[in-house]
């Protein structure tokens, strides 16, 4: 009699065990898809900024052979003037959407004037930007005397929400780097 109530408490506790790990697993799976999910947003945001920098590296080109920047006030096409201008001569492929297939802003001139709280730009000026995975402009505002309060830590997937925005070649707002 002793050894079956042991035989069934070992089940019992087997069982409860086997329960347990069970559990486990389904956490585990659960935090895995969660980072894989976060993964694939950090590739496709990175992949942005591969493009604005593509997109930067093309004005500065063409300014530093033109003495003047393109006419651009916003979104463009194949078929606009400041995309032939840049393609295929200072870049051979002219990124167009951003990796979440939303159109890419870029401001020239004195078109950057207010686009963030950006002020004082010049000819010679330029702003290039992603709305973030939303599509949607984010309510950001550049702070001259702070220009590193628009880098951002991710924390939560809405972070890639937040718009992209490069200006002159320098990130305004952007995710910040991990400190190592």
């Amino acid at each position: 009699m002793k050894s079956r109530i042991l035989t069934l408490l070992g089940v019992c506790l087997l069982l409860f065990a086997a329960g347990g790990i069970q559990f486990s697993r389904a956490n585990t799976a659960s935090l895995t898809r969660e980072d894989t999910g976060i993964a694939e947003l950090k590739e496709k945001q990175k992949y942005n900024m591969k493009d604005i920098m593509t997109i930067t590296t093309a004005l500065a080109d063409y300014i530093s052979d033109n003495d003047v920047l393109p006419k651009q006030d916003g979104i463009y096409d194949e078929n606009g003037e400041f995309y032939k201008v840049l393609s295929p001569f200072y870049v051979y492929v002219l990124p167009i959407t951003d990796a979440w297939g939303n159109n890419f802003r870029v401001y020239c001139g004195e078109a950057c004037n207010g686009k963030y709280g950006i002020s004082r730009c010049g000819a010679d000026d330029f702003v290039v930007v992603s709305y973030g995975r939303d599509g949607k402009k984010e309510d950001f505002e550049f702070n001259p005397s702070d220009p590193g309060a628009g880098l951002f830590e991710i924390e939560s997937a809405d972070d890639f929400d937040k718009d992209l925005i490069m200006w002159n070649g320098s990130w305004v707002r952007a995710p910040r780097p991990k400190r190592r």
